[in-house]
C-alpha cells in the first residue's frame, strides 16, 4: 500500500469528491483525518473506512474560521503526532451570471473556497516546517482555466487557488514541502446531475469529452493518493487537469 505510516487531513471529507479521497487513502493505509463542517455526514465517511478496516477520525471544523481549523490541527496531532499529507478540498459552487451575483454571495464564496484554503494551510504548515517534510496537495478546478462551471466568483477562487498553489511551491520546495493542485472538470457528484440530468443534456456533454465518459470521484481520488505517496516526490508546483482531454479537445 502506497500510503503506509502516513497521516493525511482532508477538509470537506464527507461527502462527494473529498469523501470519495478519504476511503482511497485509507485504502492505500493512511490514516485519515475527515475534516468537515457536517458531523453527521463525516461519522458516516469515518464508519465506511472503519468498515472497510482502515483507521479514521472525525474532526469537526468551519475552514473560514482560522481558530477552528487549529483547534482541530491540534488535536490531530495530539492523537497520530504527525500530519504528512493535508488536502484542502472543501468549497463551493453558485452557477449565475457575473450580474447576477451579489456583493454578499461574492463575499460568502471568496471566503469559502480562497480564504478557507489560506487559513487551512497555514493551520497545518507549521507542523510540516517542524517535520522536515510535507505534501500538500488542493483540489482546484478545470474553471481556473475555463471561466466555466460555475460563477465568476468560483472561477476566481480556483485561479487564487492554482497561484497559491506555485507560490508554496517555490518557497517550501526547498524546506521538504512539496504543494500541487488537481483541477477537476466534469465529474460525477450531485451539482453535476443538477446542471446536466441524464438524457439529452447529458449525451450532448459526453459526445464533448474525447474519453466519451463523465469523470467519477475515484478519477480524483486515485490521483490525489499517487500525490500523497513517495512517488511523487519530484511533482511540485503542477495544476493537474483531469477532464478527460476535454478542455483542449478540438
Amino acid at each position: 500500500m502506497m500510503l503506509n505510516n502516513k497521516v493525511v487531513f482532508i477538509t470537506g471529507a464527507a461527502q462527494g469528491i473529498g469523501r470519495q479521497i478519504a476511503l482511497t487513502m485509507a485504502r492505500e493505509g493512511a490514516s485519515v483525518i475527515v475534516g468537515d463542517i457536517s458531523e453527521q455526514a463525516g461519522d458516516e465517511t469515518v464508519s465506511m473506512i472503519k468498515k472497510a478496516h482502515g483507521d479514521a477520525l472525525f474532526m469537526a471544523l468551519n475552514i473560514t474560521n482560522s481558530d477552528s481549523l487549529q483547534t482541530a490541527v491540534d488535536k490531530a496531532l495530539a492523537v497520530y503526532g504527525q500530519i504528512d499529507v493535508l488536502v484542502p478540498n472543501a468549497s463551493v459552487n453558485a452557477r449565475h451570471s457575473f450580474m447576477e451575483i451579489s456583493p454578499e454571495e461574492w463575499s460568502r464564496v471568496i471566503t469559502i473556497n480562497l480564504t478557507g484554503t489560506f487559513y487551512t494551510i497555514r493551520a497545518v504548515l507549521p507542523h510540516m516546517l517542524s517535520q522536515g517534510k510535507g505534501k500538500i496537495i488542493v483540489i482546484s478546478s478545470g474553471s481556473a482555466e475555463t471561466g466555466s462551471g460555475g460563477g465568476a466568483h468560483y472561477a476566481a477562487t480556483k485561479a487564487g487557488q492554482n497561484a497559491m498553489v506555485r507560490n508554496l511551491a517555490r518557497d517550501y520546495g526547498p524546506q521538504g514541502i512539496t504543494t500541487n493542485a488537481i483541477a477537476p472538470r466534469v465529474i460525477q457528484t450531485e451539482m453535476l446531475d443538477a446542471l446536466y440530468p441524464v438524457g439529452a443534456a447529458r449525451d450532448n456533454l459526453i459526445q464533448k469529452i474525447p474519453v466519451r465518459r463523465v469523470g467519477q470521484p475515484e478519477d480524483i481520488a486515485e490521483l490525489a493518493a499517487f500525490l500523497a505517496s513517495d512517488k511523487a516526490d519530484y511533482i511540485n508546483g503542477q495544476i493537474i487537469l483531469v477532464d478527460g482531454g476535454r478542455t483542449y479537445a478540438s
